[in-house]
């Protein structure tokens, strides 16, 4: 075994060990400094098997209890560093961290206005800064409206949108930030398309919405010709 021996239990790291510290026994099963890893749920047997390894009759516990290497009856899976690679949580936690890192890349703050006397911050809009000018626009409105004590709430939609496009170019200008977006986007969109995605429904559908795209521009070509449309007839098909 290498690095880390991984207890998981229900698509959680429950425990982790140095595999220095484990010990794997002609039966199979993991111990660790002398104890052997069990998985056990029901409340009563934890307080049987409890007393039973404090008595270190081991003997007497429940082989059903005891963890292997790999899945397990009793619930758990049990895996190193090389085995951890190839388990879905270890794709699904890195996911979850990409999906936070880009979240945070898009993340800008845009000063709205100062407040009166008390102990309280300056007002301000935090978000996704590539959301639309007119989806910001509406909550920094809500913000202003809301807020407690605000000294200049009634701004109008130009002096807000001055402020939003202001903090975009900001943000776009910093090239470390755009650059780290623009590379996570763009693998996004290459594993989409590897994957069979489907860019019009914007899920992977398989062709059931009868419309299947695989071509990145497919949602934005819909976009603009739902804008002429409605901005020619003031009708839409969404």
């Amino acid at each position: 075994m290498k690095g880390i021996l991984r207890i998981v239990r229900d698509n959680e790291v429950k425990l982790t060990f140095p595999v220095a510290q484990v010990e794997v026994k002609t039966d199979g099963t993991i111990w660790v400094q002398n104890n052997p890893v069990l998985g056990i749920t029901e409340n009563a047997e934890k307080k049987r098997i409890a007393a039973l390894m404090k008595a270190r009759k081991y003997d007497e516990i429940d082989v059903k209890y005891f963890t292997r290497l790999g899945d397990n009856e009793n619930g758990l899976w049990a895996g190193d560093d090389e085995a951890w690679e190839n388990h879905p949580l270890k794709a699904k936690k890195e996911a979850e961290k990409k999906e936070r890192e880009e979240e945070e890349a898009k993340t800008v703050e845009i000063y709205l206005s100062s407040r009166g006397w008390g102990d309280y911050s300056s007002l301000k809009w935090v978000g996704d800064i590539t959301k639309p000018d007119s989806e910001i626009l509406a909550e920094c409105k809500t913000k202003l409206q809301n807020g407690y004590d605000v000294d200049n709430r009634n701004q109008t939609d130009s002096e807000l949108l001055d402020k939003i496009r202001a903090g975009r170019k900001k943000w776009e200008t910093a090239p470390e930030r755009r650059a780290a977006f623009e590379a996570a986007e763009a693998a996004d969109i290459k594993r989409k398309v590897e994957t069979g995605y489907c860019f019009y429904c914007e899920s992977w559908c398989h062709g059931d919405c009868g419309h299947y795209s695989n071509d990145p521009q497919t949602r934005y070509k819909r976009e603009f010709k739902a804008a002429v449309r409605e901005n020619d007839y003031g009708v839409s098909d969404w």
